[in-house]
C-alpha cells in the first residue's frame, strides 16, 4: 500500500477475510464467479507482501527488499494482466466476448511474463525506493529504450479494464468503470508511484466484488427455487 506498513497490514486484514467470504459464496452458489470472488483475497495477500516490503525498507532483517518486491510484483506485473480477463471470461455468456477475453488473457500472460520473469533472472534489475510517502518501483524492463513505458502502461490498462468494461453482466461493467477510473486517476495524479498507488485503489475497489458475488448468488438461488416449483407442478400434473 502507499502509506505505511501498518496501513498495508490493516488493509490486508480487511481484504483477506472479505475475499474468503466472497469465495465461499461463489463456491456454494455460482462457481462461474469464483475467479472474480478471489480478487479481494488476492489483493489482501498482495498488500500483506507490500507491508513486508515497508518493513524491509525500514531496516528489518526479516525479509530482503528484493524478495518482498518480487512478491508484490508477482501480482502487479504477472498475475493481474491475465487473471482479470480470465475472471471476466468465466462469467461471460456471449461467445464472441468470451473469445475476446481469451485473447486478452493470452496477451496479458505474455505481457506479464515479459515484465516479471526477467526480474527473477536478474534480481539486480529491481529498484525500490520511497517517494512522497509511497513506494516507488523502478525496475529495469526489457522494453526500456525500445517501447516507452507510457505505452506499456496503456496496454496494461487496456488488458485489465476492457474485459470488465465489455462484460455482459451489468455489475461487472460497473466494477470495470471503477477500475478504469482508478487506473487513469493513479496515472495522472501519482505517476511517480503508479504501481503502488493503483494497486491500493484497486484493492479497495475489489470489495465491490462481494456485492457482485452476492447478487449472483441470489439470482442462482432464485433459479433453483423456480426449478423446484416447476418440478413440483409437473409431479402434481
Amino acid at each position: 500500500m502507499c502509506f505505511s506498513a501498518t496501513a498495508s497490514f490493516v488493509t490486508a486484514g480487511l481484504l483477506v477475510p472479505s475475499g474468503a467470504y466472497a469465495t465461499s459464496v461463489a463456491l456454494r452458489h455460482d462457481r462461474r464467479y469464483l475467479p472474480l470472488a478471489t480478487f479481494p483475497l488476492l489483493f489482501g495477500v498482495q498488500q500483506f507482501v507490500e507491508g513486508g516490503l515497508w518493513l524491509a525498507l525500514g531496516g528489518s532483517t526479516m525479509i530482503e527488499v528484493d524478495t518482498a518486491a518480487l512478491g508484490f510484483l508477482a501480482f502487479a506485473y504477472f498475475l493481474w494482466p491475465f487473471y482479470v480477463p480470465l475472471a471476466a471470461r468465466s462469467v461471460e455468456t456471449r461467445v464472441d466476448r468470451r473469445r475476446l477475453f481469451t485473447v486478452l488473457a493470452v496477451l496479458g500472460f505474455a505481457l506479464g511474463g515479459s515484465l516479471y520473469l526477467p526480474l527473477l533472472l536478474h534480481r539486480e534489475w529491481i529498484s525500490v525506493s520511497l517517494a512522497k510517502g509511497s513506494i516507488l518501483y523502478g525496475p529495469v524492463l526489457i522494453y526500456d529504450g525500445i517501447v516507452p513505458r507510457s505505452l506499456i502502461r496503456a496496454l496494461y490498462a487496456l488488458i485489465v479494464s476492457v474485459p470488465l468494461l465489455f462484460s455482459s453482466v451489468d455489475s461487472v461493467r460497473l466494477f470495470g468503470m471503477l477500475i478504469l477510473f482508478s487506473v487513469v486517476g493513479s496515472a495522472i495524479a501519482y505517476a511517480y508511484a503508479f504501481v503502488s498507488i493503483w494497486c491500493f485503489f484497486a484493492a479497495l475497489l475489489s470489495l465491490v466484488v462481494i456485492a457482485i458475488v452476492r447478487r449472483a448468488a441470489r439470482a442462482a438461488t432464485g433459479d433453483e427455487a423456480d426449478g423446484d416449483i416447476d418440478k413440483a407442478h409437473q409431479r402434481a400434473g
